[in-house]
């Protein structure tokens, strides 16, 4: 019997084209996949440096050391501006770094945006955006939760009460988003302020006699009927007095803590902005009590001022001398240049402020001569009465570096130069 052959088959050239195809066209898969991992590794490196460059240049403009001198190249003022940095160089890439400053008054703060931008291996457009808040703060008093009031351009470091600001600390807070404060020597009177934007919703004036309100005892109900019959923003300040006339000329140490006593006066705001509706007053401590004795260290006054429809006024104050009891006896000072007649009844009139002269524009919180379109309320709007013999003294820009972390620069407010 005969046996069969076994048929032995082959691989066709057909065959192996096409399992070669398929594998070149996962072959071509694996390289892609592996292609765009590698560029989203790649990008994610980049976002990670980038992301560094630009928290090393906002701590780098963290790193101002005084707030208010333009000249400065490190203060808050010239530090933090608009512009663009030095290029920084990755490992792969160059990155390009620009800021963007909008700077706010109330409180005065920087809301500043870094942008760092470069191009990825495929010619691509890259960016990481960052944005922080840098308020006008000294750096030495970063850490400071109170300031020993008494010194010139002083100021609450925290919020009592976690209202704003401008709103005075001795206000009795309602609980219900406003605040009653009752005017020193005012007991028939009471302004209600908007806890959160600080501006007077409300004047009660119950006329003399007509209440005893305290800023201990105020509560809601006193000001229900006027707690929302107005708008209104707030002026305040104090009045310092340095009365020895013996010795040198005044240095910025001699006014940055006068010890007074607070001879009588009167604020008075002349607003040169119109359509205000009547009604605008100052009101200050120093009255013919308050003085009589010599234990009022300075005076403070509270100016109102009615808001018109565009809720921007523009003037300015003036400190008036009033008779005053000294040692007894009626005493009548007064403010002029000359000391003739005797320097311990006249007086020159001082003002805090950053500006190193009336030709320098600066913002109004920085006590200018005239204030122009002030929106809100302003602060430590601080004179100080010093003899007329004596000359308004001048300062430098705080060095908290070497233990000056005040400035006391002041120029001559009245009479006007």
């Amino acid at each position: 019997m005969q046996q069969s052959k076994k048929q032995t088959r082959g691989v066709s050239l057909v065959e192996a084209m096409v399992a070669l195809a398929i594998m070149g066209f996962g072959m071509l898969a694996v390289v892609g996949v592996q292609a765009t991992m590698r560029l989203n590794a790649d990008i994610a490196k980049q976002r990670s440096e980038a992301t560094r460059f630009g928290q090393e240049e906002m701590e780098k403009l963290r790193a101002f050391t005084t707030v208010d001198d333009a000249a400065d190249l490190r203060s808050w003022t010239a530090k933090i501006v608009t512009g663009a940095a030095d290029d920084a160089v990755g490992l792969n890439a160059t990155y390009r770094i620009n800021r963007a400053v909008q700077t706010y008054t109330n409180p005065p703060a920087k809301a500043l945006t870094v942008t760092v931008s470069w191009t990825d291996r495929t010619d691509q457009p890259q960016q990481v955006m960052m944005r922080s808040v840098i308020a006008a703060a000294a750096p030495a008093l970063s850490g400071t939760l109170a300031v020993r009031p008494g010194t010139a351009a002083v100021a609450p470091v925290r919020r009592p009460f976690r209202r704003h600001a401008s709103i005075p600390v001795m206000a009795r807070d309602f609980g219900n988003g406003s605040s009653g404060f009752v005017p020193p020597f005012r007991p028939w009177m009471a302004l209600v302020f908007n806890n959160v934007t600080g501006l007077i919703t409300g004047i009660c004036d119950f006329g003399f006699g007509g209440g005893e309100l305290t800023n201990e005892t105020i509560t809601p109900q006193d000001v229900q009927t006027c707690s929302n019959n107005t708008l209104a923003q707030l002026l305040t300040g104090f009045v310092r007095f340095r009365r020895e006339t013996n010795g040198p000329d005044l240095t910025a140490a001699d006014v940055e803590d006068p010890a007074g006593p607070s001879l009588r006066f009167r604020m008075r705001l002349d607003l040169t902005s119109t359509g205000h509706p009547t009604g605008s007053f100052c009101i200050d401590d120093a009255n013919s009590d308050s003085t009589s004795n010599g234990d009022l260290p300075f005076g403070t006054y509270f100016c109102v001022v009615k808001s018109n429809a565009a809720g921007l006024w523009s003037g300015r104050t003036e400190v008036e001398a009033q008779r005053t009891v000294v040692n007894f006896s009626n005493v009548d000072w007064d403010i002029r240049d000359d000391n003739s007649g005797g320097a311990d009844l006249h007086f020159r009139i001082c003002r805090y402020t950053s500006a190193t002269s009336d030709a320098q524009a600066v913002a109004n919180r920085d006590h200018p001569r005239n204030y122009a379109d002030v929106g809100g309320n302003l602060t430590n709007q601080n004179f100080v009465a010093i003899p007329s013999n004596k000359h308004c003294p001048t300062d430098v820009p705080a060095d908290p570096a070497t233990g000056d972390l005040v400035n006391s620069n002041t120029l001559q407010h009245q009479p006007a130069t």
